[in-house]
């Protein structure tokens, strides 16, 4: 199964650095996400899929190709990944989907404490192989985190809430678009079709209340299948949005010839309400050399 990615460096890194640098330093302000703790643990994981720590190996050796010297340090333990720079990533329990699907939970500063602030995503290895699955979330979810910890626009794409690819009301951290399916050109298509419909500005209205987080908020957009059998989703927060759903499903996405699968990701950040609002002391930076 073929896959590939595709950018969109429609702003400027000027633009991360203003409201990346800010959100940063206001991490402390963050005090509970309660819909993290909606799953409760299955009894057992389906036999078909990969054990925490091994699918977590393959997200260290994701990010590393995608961001090298990034995963300097890190370590896997128990259902974790974490780095001394202050990040790590979790195995959520499995919410939904069969042996192949994995959920994942992103702290960006893990050392806060008791409620860290943190966005979940969903991936499934559709073609059987987990290192797709672990490169589908390093390169669209995974890509946020690090333009959140590092914003110069090397990972992902910002956007000011006036902006014509923006949410208003919002700063947004927008992934490339990758595409997972049984041709390379396929992919391509859907992928620049995926970028062109400029999604979630266009269905901006049917979510943007149901926004909880006061720092970030996730949300996945996913259009794939067969011809005559595509869907389409926008995760908010790692739920499905039934609303926002149906409203990307009029937006008229061509259909593929053969079975292909695209999605990309997005942070969304509360505009500080006051423009020269001081930061807050920084807590340990993220290094990500290129």
């Amino acid at each position: 199964m073929a896959d590939d990615s595709v950018n969109r460096r429609s702003v400027s890194a000027e633009d991360g650095n203003r409201y990346g640098i800010c959100a940063r330093l206001r991490l402390s302000k963050i005090h509970r996400m309660p819909w993290i703790r909606r799953r409760a643990r299955q009894a057992q994981p389906p036999e078909d899929r990969l054990p925490d720590l091994e699918f977590l190996a393959l997200v260290n050796a994701s990010l590393e190709e995608f961001a090298p010297g990034v995963t300097r340090g890190t370590e896997l333990k128990g259902n974790s990944l974490s780095s001394p720079r202050g990040w790590a990533v979790v195995m959520a329990p499995p919410g939904h989907g069969g042996g192949h699907h994995y959920d994942l939970v992103a702290l960006p500063d893990a050392s806060i404490q008791p409620d860290v602030p943190c966005f979940m995503d969903c991936v499934v290895a559709m073609s059987g192989d987990p290192r797709k699955a672990a490169d589908a979330w390093v390169q669209t979810a995974g890509a946020c985190m690090l333009e959140l910890l590092d914003p110069r626009g090397h990972f992902a794409d910002h956007a000011d809430p006036d902006h014509e690819r923006g949410v208003p009301g919002w700063h947004s951290i927008i992934s490339g678009a990758v595409g997972f399916g049984l041709d390379a050109a396929e992919n391509r298509r859907l992928q620049t079709a995926l970028l062109n419909a400029n999604v979630l500005h266009r269905i901006a209205g049917t979510f943007t209340a149901d926004l909880e987080s006061p720092f970030f908020n996730g949300v996945k957009v996913f259009y794939g299948g067969r011809p005559g059998a595509m869907e389409v989703e926008i995760r908010v927060n790692g739920e499905r949005h039934e609303t926002a759903s149906a409203a990307m499903a009029t937006l008229n996405l061509p259909e593929p010839t053969v079975f292909t699968a695209v999605r990309y990701y997005a942070l969304l950040l509360p505009v500080p309400t006051d423009p020269g609002e001081p930061p807050h002391p920084p807590r340990r930076r993220a290094s990500t050399p290129r």
